[in-house]
This record gives structure tokens, sequence and C-alpha cells, in this order.
């Protein structure tokens, strides 16, 4: 495990909870955000934020309500969170092509494997919620650290 980073790349799961108040690592999310001296996106983490922020919501029931932000305030918000003091904008500029298949089980992991070729490419650490993407990691030179995991 890698010790707590100065920068890192986001995993849109840290965005999305450091921003949501009612996420269940809201604070931790966004102690560790404001803790870098610089963090990154990308085009995938910035869209996946979108996404998760406009998606319907379903209810007990599975009803369907509406979204957390309508599409013009969560574009407000990623705004407001890429203009922060020390954001940095990195290009989703590799091919999946490129991308290795260390432990990949199945489709979900294929934007984890990819952000964290990105991170790589860029000399960066990918911070994430996500203790599972350990495992597609490279032992030898790892590049994940997991928010709120050691903290």
């Amino acid at each position: 495990m890698l010790s707590i980073p100065t920068e890192a790349l986001l995993d849109v799961n840290v965005i999305i909870a450091s921003v949501f108040a009612d996420h269940v690592m809201h604070e931790s999310a966004r102690r560790f955000v404001e803790s870098l001296d610089r963090f990154y996106t990308t085009p995938t983490v910035q869209g996946g934020f979108l996404r998760f922020a406009t998606r319907p919501l379903r209810n007990e029931r599975g009803g369907q309500q509406q979204p957390r932000l309508t599409m013009a305030k969560a574009l407000d918000k990623l705004r407001e969170f890429t203009e922060a003091e020390g954001h940095v904008f990195v290009a989703d500029d590799s091919p999946f092509t490129d991308l290795g298949l260390r432990s990949m089980q199945g489709h979900r992991q294929w934007t984890d494997a990819y952000l964290l070729q990105i991170a790589r490419k860029n000399n960066l650490t990918l911070a994430s919620l996500e203790s599972r993407m350990a495992t597609i990691d490279n032992p030898a030179t790892p590049a994940l650290y997991v928010v709120g995991y050691s903290e």
C-alpha cells in the first residue's frame, strides 16, 4: 500500500464522495482531496461524475425519482471542482489496446485498468475508494492509493 500522496489522479468515486455530503465516505474523500497539493482529473473521470450526478435515482420500491442534480447544476459543480486551486487536467491519451490484462476478471474493470495506465503514464498515483482495484495494479510498481483504507 502506498503512503498518502501529495498529488493524485482522482477516480470518479473520490470526486463523487467529496462533492456529495450524503455519501458514506464524504468526510474522508473531502479531507483527502483538500490535503493534496495537486489533484488531476481526466475526461473519463469528469464524464463519470456528470453521468452519476444526472442519473435518475430509484426509491426503495424501485420507482424513478429526480436525479441528484440537473444537467446545468452538475456541470456547474464539476466546473467548481476543477477550478479549485491545485487542479490539473490530464488528457485521456492512451489507447485501450495498450492495457495489460493483469488479473482482470470482468467488464467493470476496463475503466479502472485504463485509469491506472493513465496514472502510470503521467507518473501519478490513482486515488480511489475501491480496494479491489489492487488486484489489477502492478504489485512491483503500485500506482493505486485507496482513500480511507489506511488513514
